[in-house]
């Protein structure tokens, strides 16, 4: 299992002097499948968040283009810098 790792890692560029730490903590985790749960759960978090981020942001647009329709509207010039 560690050579595996070790050669996948070295495949995508790191050096050993890397790899050697992560190896120790993949160890002390009690293996991949701790880890890769671990990931997975913060990977669906990230997602989620991220989500939610783009979510606020198109409803921001949305609140700031009608905004900017209801001051033209009233024929108030906006100056922009």
């Amino acid at each position: 299992r560690d050579a595996r790792l070790v050669h996948q890692l070295r495949r995508g560029g790191y050096l050993l002097e890397q790899i050697a730490p992560l190896v120790d903590q993949v160890r002390a985790a009690g293996g991949l499948e701790p880890l890769e749960a671990a990931l997975g759960d913060w990977r669906s978090r990230l997602a989620t968040r991220g989500r939610a981020l783009l979510t606020g942001a198109a409803k921001l647009d949305a609140y700031l283009n009608e905004q900017e329709r209801e001051r033209q509207s009233r024929g108030v010039l906006r100056i922009s810098s």
